[in-house]
């Protein structure tokens, strides 16, 4: 009974499946044909792999690169793809440097971040609220690709709690070059992680870059009303 409550307030709360709005990753469907020809796929902010999981049903030799920060769901993955020689996991977070940082394990494990939680209104924050932090590793991107020696990405997934932005900003050198064809990228329409970059300061960094809009996907509302966030599907503008 009580797990039907949560589902139900969050759903009253979100508009959507779950406090994510993770519904089932209808962009997928839409790129089925190109993801079986597909050579390389980064998942940032792998969590527990559902990305994954549907990549590799399209195509299952797929190299895919995933980011992780959170110690316990990457001990998931471990135990879920270790065996697996075509997916590289990776214990740490990405952003527009190299380095530490703090990262905000909250109350709802999904919206965890290394950005702070904002004050948005009782239901978010009390899934957002801060329990505890870790220290992470942080990975810029365009060195990740120089070093693991990366020259082009069909496809990245961006999923990282406010951070999409600075995300981008890491892949800056391969985004010029076109060097990546597809990002799935999260972006929030309201401020829930403090100083975060909302959707119209990516979707401007992105076309100053070349790249448009295919689609959006997973529109979340608070309380019903008031546009939240969604996933944008962005490519190489023709």
């Amino acid at each position: 009974m009580v797990k039907k409550i949560a589902k139900k307030l969050q759903q009253l709360i979100f508009g959507k499946k779950n406090a994510r709005g993770k519904e089932p990753i209808h962009f997928t469907k839409r790129l089925k044909a190109e993801i079986g020809t597909f050579k390389t796929v980064f998942d940032i902010g792998t969590f527990k792999g559902n990305f994954i999981d549907e990549i590799l049903h399209i195509n299952a030799a797929i190299d895919i690169h995933c980011f992780e920060p959170s110690s316990e769901a990457f001990d998931f993955l471990n135990l879920k793809f270790s065996q697996q020689s075509n997916i590289r996991l990776n214990n740490a977070a990405v952003s527009d440097y190299t380095g530490e940082a703090s990262f905000n394990v909250n109350a709802f494990d999904e919206t965890n971040s290394l950005l702070e939680s904002a004050s948005v209104d009782e239901h978010i924050n009390n899934l957002t609220q801060k329990k505890s932090t870790q220290t992470v590793d942080v990975v810029k991107l365009s060195e990740y690709c120089l070093q693991h020696g990366v020259s082009e990405i069909d496809l990245i997934k961006i999923d990282t709690q406010g951070n999409s932005y600075n995300v981008l900003k890491g892949l800056e050198p391969l985004l010029k070059e076109k060097k990546i064809k597809y990002l799935y990228v999260e972006a929030e329409f309201i401020e829930i992680y403090k100083n975060e970059k909302l959707f119209s300061e990516i979707e401007m960094l992105m076309r100053g870059l070349d790249y448009a809009i295919m689609d959006i996907y997973n529109l979340n509302y608070l309380n019903k009303e008031r546009l939240a966030w969604c996933d944008v599907l962005f490519a190489v503008k023709k």
